[in-house]
């Protein structure tokens, strides 16, 4: 039992409330590939909302005491977004993403685009990290004569939320090249170069020539660059270093 003289306040760094990111991703197609997320930055009142889902297990031998067994969750997640757009009058996609979502719930046709990726992650403590699909819906915030624009969004989770690893506590690893699609694509042809991590992709170079490219989702589509036909390793590079040479043939 502690000394009433030992309780002192904790030395350290105080946390700060504001210390949490949340991202937001479009499902993709094939279950296997990864999921591109947006940051969404201009959020506040992040509230997670998790209640137990509970089975009784009492028995006679429970004597008529309770006996709950905790089976899963309900869960979502709260959050007011600031609206702010460019001079085009676009919001930001990961915004976009959430108000997309909402609208599918309201068209048969597009229900398929209702659920989204969500992960919220404290950029201080690495335990504290987690994702989640989730169907949207949103209020308004604030309806003042003079306020700034807030979307209220609750995010309902389908029952998969986990834990994961922190992307802001872990080293961003280097990028992998696992495919090349097609083969032997000649000067001016397009290569599809599948993968991970290639988010903020800086280069791309085929047979060590640099090459223009474009990131859409998880894949680069890359330009091939004047060479000699043969073989042509591909390599990506990111601000995480750059992926081990992936083996491809150039066209003539």
């Amino acid at each position: 039992m502690a000394n009433a003289n030992d309780v002192a306040p904790t030395r350290g760094t105080n946390r700060s409330s504001y210390e949490w990111i949340m991202e937001v991703g479009v499902l993709p197609a094939d279950p296997g590939d990864p999921i591109d997320f947006e940051l969404v930055p201009d959020i506040t009142a992040l509230q997670p909302n998790s209640t137990p889902t509970q089975t009784d297990g009492a028995t006679y031998a429970n004597k008529g005491q309770q006996s709950q067994d905790t089976v899963g969750e309900g869960f979502n997640l709260a959050v007011n977004v600031k609206v702010v757009t460019d001079d085009a009058g676009d919001v930001i996609p990961g915004l976009n993403i959430l108000i997309e979502a909402a609208n599918a719930l309201l068209d048969a046709e597009r229900r398929g685009e209702a659920v989204v990726a969500i992960r919220y992650y404290h950029y201080q403590i690495a335990n504290l990290a987690y994702e989640f699909t989730a169907e949207v819906g949103w209020t308004r915030a604030n309806t003042g004569n003079a306020d700034n624009e807030f979307m209220s969004f609750t995010l309902t989770a389908k029952g998969d939320r986990k834990s994961i690893t922190n992307p802001a506590t872990t080293p961003a690893a280097a990028p992998e090249v696992t495919a090349a699609t097609p083969t032997a694509v000649a000067e001016d042809g397009i290569v599809r170069v599948t993968g991970t991590g290639f988010k903020g992709a800086t280069g791309v170079t085929i047979g060590g020539d640099a090459a223009a490219f474009t990131l859409a989702g998880s894949s680069l589509y890359v330009t091939m660059p004047a060479g000699s036909a043969g073989s042509a390793p591909i390599v990506v590079t990111t601000p995480a270093g750059s992926s081990a040479a992936f083996a491809y043939t150039r066209g003539a």
